[in-house]
């Protein structure tokens, strides 16, 4: 798998996939057992449809973000502390590192 690939299908997993699964759960739950989950509830049924909108765009930015973080760590762009080891990331199928531009190549799919 080539770097591009990898990336490709992390933003369509994480990111897609999963915020039309909250997008789901947040039109279609009646009622939360989870205490954030009814908060979180009663303030979207009382949105707007164009507070929806932004709301859901939000937690995009912020699973966005997360994810374009964790690909700056497995690049070594961005540290957890000044003593960090380098990650190299490879697949079984070719002994080839593919991290080094993971998080720049997230970025630009998300510019389009």
């Amino acid at each position: 798998m080539e770097a591009i690939e990898f990336v490709g299908k992390l933003k369509e997993r994480v990111i897609e996939n999963d915020n039309k699964v909250y997008h789901s759960l947040l039109e279609t739950t009646i009622e939360a057992k989870d205490p954030i989950w009814q908060g979180v509830l009663l303030v979207y049924k009382n949105m707007t449809e164009a507070q929806r909108l932004t709301f859901l765009q939000f937690i995009r930015m912020i699973q966005v973000n997360t994810l374009s973080h964790i690909l700056g760590i497995l690049d070594g762009t961005t540290s957890f502390s000044e003593n960090d080891v380098n990650f190299v990331l490879k697949t079984e199928e070719k002994d080839e590192k593919i991290n080094g531009y993971l998080q720049d190549i997230f970025l630009e799919m998300e510019e389009v």
